[in-house]
């Protein structure tokens, strides 16, 4: 392991047991949202949306735990070069890596949900189909996606202090837009076409597919990728070429 990777995997130990506390009961609480919010959403849509969806509590607890990683990982990650600032002005470290460190430290609970949810899901249907396997993919593309959204934003954030107003009223939005806990079939054709191009829906759908047993379409993980990558080299390509801006910002 370079140092690079190094210091990347001891910054997002740091970032987790910052986050948790250092504490199971750390891990519990973030438990807690996911849980509340299906148990909200659940109580209020199933008797429209569990005629249109069948399963549907499994429907939509893949969705607010799949959701839930992204909304954590970028609102984590957007504020982490100013948390690090004085660790980046003392020490050779990349502006990434603060970064990457901020999200892989919730994709670490992010892998201890979809862990509960596999072993609520094998429980209930009796063992583990081999489509699960898709999941190690599609959360690969999903990471990706999540990390190259975060660090444009920590970067962005080091100019404009308002941008954390502004990105949680987008994930507020980003939240209707994207199928969490309605499925496509209850929207209109041309809106659902719309929403298909949303490359969290290609994660989710995805996801929902591998873990109720069905292999996804390769288009789709394929196209999830293809944003996953994209999203990654646009992100570390606006940190370095801002670099020196960012430097003296902090």
């Amino acid at each position: 392991m370079n140092r690079s990777a190094a210091k990347l995997f001891a910054l997002a130990r740091v970032e987790w047991n910052l986050r948790q506390q250092s504490t199971f009961l750390g891990f519990l609480w973030t438990l807690l949202n996911p849980a509340l919010m299906f148990a909200v959403l659940y109580g209020l849509f199933v008797k429209w949306l569990g005629r249109a969806q069948s399963d549907y509590a499994v429907f939509l607890l893949v969705g607010i735990v799949e959701w839930n990683f992204f909304a954590s990982a970028t609102s984590y990650a957007l504020s982490s070069l100013l948390r690090r600032g004085p660790l980046l002005g003392s020490f050779p470290v990349a502006f990434e890596i603060p970064v990457l460190g901020s999200v892989l430290s919730v994709y670490f609970s992010h892998l201890l949900e979809l862990a509960a949810l596999a072993a609520l899901l094998a429980f209930v249907h009796h063992g583990l189909p081999v489509s699960w396997l898709w999941l190690l993919l599609i959360d690969l593309a999903y990471l990706a996606l999540a990390s190259g959204v975060s660090l444009a934003l920590a970067g962005l954030f080091v100019f404009c202090s308002d941008l954390e107003r502004i990105w949680s009223l987008l994930l507020t939005a980003g939240f209707f837009l994207t199928p969490v806990f309605y499925p496509l079939a209850v929207i209109a054709p041309e809106k659902s076409r719309l929403l298909a191009f949303n490359p969290l829906t290609a994660i989710l759908e995805s996801a929902r597919l591998a873990l109720s047993g069905s292999a996804p379409a390769a288009g789709t993980v394929l196209y999830a990728f293809l944003w996953g990558a994209a999203a990654l080299a646009a992100g570390l390509a606006f940190l370095r070429l801002n670099r020196s801006a960012l430097q003296d910002a902090l």
